[in-house]
């Protein structure tokens, strides 16, 4: 992968230097997909590199679950901007795609006790009132390296300009850090609840969470858009 980051940068730096003494291409971009919706510009610094940057956004999500036992209540945020260089390898829309986000990815919870007015943390269960609170934290790094590939973006090799299609796979990589926490009363009700294991039950709880998502070490996106070159 450095490798790959590494030749893409080489590869700019060069054809920017040919760029200077070209007719400069551009295009503007928007795209919809997974991870939400995002706009972009490139610039062809030659019928085999262009450079791009674009911005994404989902806003706030929100949505409930279980995850390791606990209920929750959640929101998840995911914001990214993105750098990129594309390769065209073939004298057609087909690319090979290197770049570095920048980006707000993260998944907030708060506690929610089931019908029985319980909770579950690590392996205890405690009764849970409106004073109480508990919550997790999953964030990804604020900088990720992101591999791909896709359609579109080609703008140098098109000198009619005009609309055109875009399309992305690929993923950013990076490890979510995850984070729980909870009140102090929570903390009363779970130490009495373990014969004094407050802490270790909150570990488990936090631990599990990171096992359930320690997987995931890679953020999958796929998105289709449309461009105008001029």
């Amino acid at each position: 992968m450095k490798n790959i980051c590494k030749i893409l940068c080489v590869g700019a730096i060069v054809m920017t230097s040919a760029a200077s003494v070209q007719a400069a291409e551009h295009e503007v971009y928007a795209k919809a997909g997974f991870l939400g919706v995002g706009a972009g510009y490139a610039y062809g610094l030659s019928e085999r590199f262009t450079l791009r940057g674009d911005f994404t956004t989902m806003g706030n999500y929100s949505r409930s679950g279980t995850s390791s036992n606990f209920d929750y209540e959640g929101k998840i945020r995911n914001n990214v901007g993105t750098l990129y260089g594309d390769w065209f390898p073939l004298n057609n829309g087909f690319r090979l795609t290197a770049g570095l986000g920048v980006r707000q990815t993260k998944f907030s919870a708060d506690g929610r006790p089931n019908a029985s007015g319980q909770v579950t943390i690590g392996d205890t269960t405690i009764n849970y009132s409106g004073a109480d609170s508990a919550w997790a934290k999953v964030e990804y790094p604020n900088v990720t390296p992101y591999l791909g590939i896709g359609w579109g973006h080609n703008v140098a090799q098109d000198t009619k300009g005009g609309w055109g299609f875009v399309a992305d796979a690929g993923v950013y990589f990076g490890k979510a850090d995850v984070d729980f926490n909870v009140s102090p009363t929570v903390y009363a009700k779970l130490n009495a609840a373990s014969g004094g294991n407050a802490q270790q039950e909150i570990e488990k709880q936090r631990s599990d969470i990171e096992d359930k998502l320690g997987k995931y070490k890679v953020i999958p996106v796929l998105y289709v858009g449309v461009s105008y070159r001029f």
